[in-house]
């Protein structure tokens, strides 16, 4: 019995023994075990914050300025026999003062400028000028065109442009009066102020604002024109006592035709420039044909122009 108990303990104590080193030893492989290294730190995440969305801003938007607003004035009946000129007048905005230059050019149905001018203010935006547009007495067939020009910063609205037909000038019937085969375009608007004789020997004198125009007529020698033959045929022509100077003389071509032109000075202050054309017909016929200034430095353009439609026809 004592011996078992002797082995029941020494087998304890070897037990207890073998524990005790086991849990040493499980110790020690503990120790020596390398340790995991730590986790690394977290990484930093950025996180992005919507910033709010701005509202739209409003940009001031400039205030059109109104065009510049253009009425031409031209009047309907223009002819040859009534000079005029353009009258244009120009509104601005209210509130706005604009630099305008005005220009006009006056087309012929052929597209040639007949006429050009540079229209001048005259207040109240109103634009003209005093170089009048004459017409020609027989103008081509076709329409006219005042075609303005406008330089400014503003836009231009109106009208801009004319298209016009001269009216149509009437004219004397002188196939009684002067001699065969003789042509004059005199308008019914000119008065006649003198007149005698007949077809074979005659004058008539017609006036209108600004001048006057004159033909006399009679048979001459049947011989080339001599200077001193236009000289007694053009001394016909004077009143007596009433004679001017003349300035002087030249010899010329009217239209095939042998003639001389005098340049004459009337002692009257009202007459200003004269001119006297002593012409040779076909026939031996001589013709005084004159033109004066009345009341004025230089002959109007119309009478002119009327002088210049004198010719023999076959």
């Amino acid at each position: 019995m004592r011996m078992h108990l002797r082995s029941l303990r020494s087998l304890i104590v070897l037990l207890t023994v073998c524990l005790f080193t086991l849990g040493l030893v499980l110790l020690f492989a503990a120790q020596c075990v390398p340790s995991e290294p730590p986790p690394p730190p977290p990484t930093p995440t950025w996180t992005v914050t919507p910033s709010p969305t701005p509202l739209p801003t409003s940009t001031p938007t400039a205030t059109p300025i109104p065009p510049l607003q253009v009425t031409l004035e031209w009047p309907p009946d223009a002819s040859a026999l009534n000079p005029v000129s353009p009258e244009v007048r120009i509104v601005s905005p209210p509130g706005v003062e604009a630099d305008v230059t005005v220009s006009a050019i006056l087309f012929d149905p052929q597209g040639a400028a007949y006429w050009k001018a540079l229209l001048a203010p005259q207040g109240d935006g109103v634009f003209s000028t005093d170089d009048s547009v004459q017409l020609p007495m027989d103008p081509p067939d076709g329409d006219w065109r005042l075609q303005l020009y406008l330089q400014s910063s503003l836009l231009v609205q109106g009208e801009l442009s004319r298209v016009f037909q001269p009216v149509p000038i009437e004219y004397r019937d002188l196939t009684s009066t002067l001699p065969s085969g003789v042509a004059l375009l005199v308008p019914s608007s000119f008065a006649e102020v003198q007149g005698q004789g007949d077809q074979v020997s005659g004058l008539r004198v017609w006036e209108t604002e600004g001048g006057d125009i004159g033909l006399w007529w009679a048979p001459g020698p049947t011989e080339p024109l001599l200077l001193n033959n236009a000289i007694v045929m053009l001394e016909t022509t004077y009143a007596p006592g009433n004679e001017p100077a003349i300035l002087s003389v030249e010899e010329v071509d009217w239209l095939g035709q042998p003639a001389f032109s005098f340049g004459e000075d009337w002692a009257d202050a009202a007459i200003g420039a004269s001119r006297a054309l002593v012409i040779q017909s076909p026939n031996y016929w001589l013709y005084v044909l004159r033109v004066r200034a009345l009341g004025g430095a230089e002959v109007p353009y119309l009478v002119r122009q009327v002088s210049e439609s004198f010719q023999f026809e076959p």
